[in-house]
C-alpha cells in the first residue's frame, strides 16, 4: 500500500492550535503561582506539565498520520496516543467535501471529508490546496457521487 502524509505544515499549525488551547490554564498557573504566598515550584511544574503535550503530541500526531486511495476503499491512519486505522468503501461514500478554517488559510492548507449515510466516516486534514482538490475529485469520481 502507497500511504502518503500529511503536509509538513499542517504540524505548525497543531503546535499553534495546541499552545493557543493551553495558554489560558499555563498563565493562570503562573500567574497564581507569582501571587500567592505558597512555594511557585508546583505552580510552574504544573504549568510545564501543560506545555509539554502541545509540544510533542503534534509531531507524534504528525509521524502517524496517514492516508492512501486504495482500489476499493480510502484507508486512513492516524492517533498521537491511541491509533486509528479507518476504511471507508467507495460505494459507501454520499458525498466528499473541502473544508478550510481561518487558520488552515493561514498555512495554505485545507481538509477533505468524506461522508457516508452514516455521517462523517473520514477526514484527512493538513493537505494543500492542489492536492486536497486532487483527492476530493478522485474520491468523488471513483464513489459515483459529486463534490462539494
Amino acid at each position: 500500500m502507497d500511504s502518503k502524509p500529511l503536509d509538513p505544515d499542517v504540524r505548525k499549525l497543531w503546535h499553534i492550535v495546541g499552545l493557543l488551547s493551553v495558554a489560558p490554564p499555563t498563565a493562570a498557573l503562573v500567574i497564581t503561582g507569582l501571587l500567592v504566598d505558597l512555594p511557585t515550584a508546583p505552580f510552574f511544574l504544573g504549568a510545564l506539565l501543560l506545555l509539554l503535550p502541545a509540544i510533542f503530541v503534534p509531531r507524534l500526531a504528525y509521524r502517524r498520520w496517514r492516508y492512501a486511495i486504495r482500489e476499493r476503499d480510502l484507508y486512513t491512519s492516524k492517533g498521537a496516543i491511541w491509533h486509528v486505522e479507518t476504511l471507508v468503501p467507495f460505494d459507501r461514500i454520499q458525498f466528499v467535501e473541502s473544508k478550510q478554517g481561518p487558520l488552515d488559510r493561514g498555512f495554505n492548507l485545507t481538509q477533505v471529508i468524506v461522508y457516508t449515510a452514516a455521517g462523517k466516516a473520514a477526514s484527512i486534514p493538513g493537505l494543500d490546496q492542489a492536492t486536497a482538490e486532487t483527492i476530493r475529485e478522485e474520491l468523488s469520481r471513483v464513489a459515483g457521487t459529486t463534490s462539494v
